[in-house]
């Protein structure tokens, strides 16, 4: 059922009401006291949900503008990341070795 549809649906069934029941209606949607335009919900941005903004990048020397300069960065930042993670994992499995066949 479409919009139009339904419109036609409502005036007929109106048309069929008495003046005391229109008048109860009326009264009925008035005492309700809706606003004319509902506030929005004050939630977080989509900045703010990812945790704000990227701190690394804006306090980057160059001009973070051009997609290439933010690729290097970022695959900087990646094989930083990798470096950390596979010497920390490289020096845990000879601590390990050490301590059960020393």
């Amino acid at each position: 059922m479409n919009n139009q549809e339904l419109r036609q649906q409502i005036n007929q069934k109106i048309s069929t009401l008495s003046k005391e029941q229109l008048n109860s209606i009326w009264q009925f949607i008035e005492s309700l006291n809706l606003p004319s335009q509902l506030p929005l919900p004050q939630g977080k941005t989509v900045l703010e949900r990812m945790g704000g903004y990227p701190t690394t990048l804006l306090l980057g020397n160059e001009d973070l503008s051009y997609r290439d300069v933010r690729h290097k960065i970022i695959a900087e930042q990646i094989q930083k990341r990798h470096h950390l993670y596979f010497h920390s994992v490289f020096l845990s499995s000879i601590l390990y070795y050490f301590t059960q066949f020393g």
